[in-house]
């Protein structure tokens, strides 16, 4: 191995403190992403009918999973804001949180499209509570475009 290619070698420590940061940074863009939410009615109409659209569906549980989530945050024990969590929980219950956040900002989109809509329910259904604990499904599901 030349010098050359020694010197674009990551170390695995290093490159886990980088996506740690990288993650970080993320919670913090999308925790100032704070547009206001917008209600509409994905399959026109005035609102008269008095039956929940799918996205109203979709936004009414993507809530109760936020306030969920961040009760179970601020229960946790120590930790400062922008530091790494310190147990694996606490780091799923981080993941969960930007995923909210995540969908959240989806479903604020001016214009989302069914399968956008079908991709925010299948995410939120990888996130589920059992006794007070998060259990989160690690496996990506892909955006559509």
């Amino acid at each position: 191995m030349t010098e050359e290619e020694s010197d674009m070698l990551v170390r695995a420590p290093d490159l886990i403190r980088i996506i740690e940061s990288s993650i970080l940074t993320f919670q913090m863009f999308i925790k100032m992403d704070k547009k206001k939410k917008k209600s509409r009615n994905l399959f026109g109409g005035q609102g008269q009918n008095q039956m929940a659209t799918p996205l109203q569906q979709v936004q009414s549980s993507l809530d109760k999973r936020k306030v969920k989530l961040k009760e179970l945050w601020k229960r946790r024990k120590g930790g400062k804001k922008n530091e790494w969590p310190a147990t694996q929980e606490e780091v799923e219950l981080l993941l969960g949180l930007i995923d909210v956040k995540v969908m959240g900002r989806v479903l604020r989109m001016v214009k989302i499209s069914k399968e956008q809509l079908f991709w925010s329910e299948e995410k939120m259904k990888k996130l589920d509570f059992v006794s007070a604990k998060l259990q989160r499904d690690p496996s990506p599901i892909l955006f559509p475009c």
